[in-house]
């Protein structure tokens, strides 16, 4: 199944040494683009979407708890299958934080739509 329906824009968003607009390589590229979008978009960023948004930038500067990390969890599933639920299976969400290290580090493991292979992506942030 493909999932292009026309050119996409890279994210993040920039210009191309021949002075147009970037767009991703593939329709994988394209998936992990939509997936880095939502998982560090704020909730109430978009204007016209406020609930868009998994939120993980701020997630740093709160306590770390196991009840914390099954809201941080729940939340990014239930992000990923309302927005992007036709785009990719999640396969495994994984929240962990280093107190010692003040670091939090959330991978996905996700197969795109149409796709046999898995991909994984990894997002960590430091809170200094």
């Amino acid at each position: 199944m493909a999932l292009s329906n026309g050119r996409h824009l890279a994210f993040p968003f920039r210009i191309g040494s021949d002075g147009r607009t970037v767009a991703p390589a593939n329709d994988d590229a394209h998936v992990r683009d939509e997936l880095l979008q939502l998982l560090l978009t704020s909730p109430a960023e978009r204007l016209f979407l406020p609930e868009f948004g998994g939120g993980v930038r701020k997630l740093v500067f709160e306590p770390a708890s196991e009840a914390l990390r099954g809201v941080v969890k729940a939340r990014i599933t239930n992000g990923l299958s309302r927005w992007l639920g036709h785009r990719l299976t999640v396969e495994l969400i994984d929240v962990v934080w280093d107190d010692a290290a003040a670091t939090l580090e959330v991978t996905v493991k996700y197969r795109p739509a149409g796709s046999p292979d898995s991909r994984v992506i990894k997002f960590q942030r430091n809170s200094r």
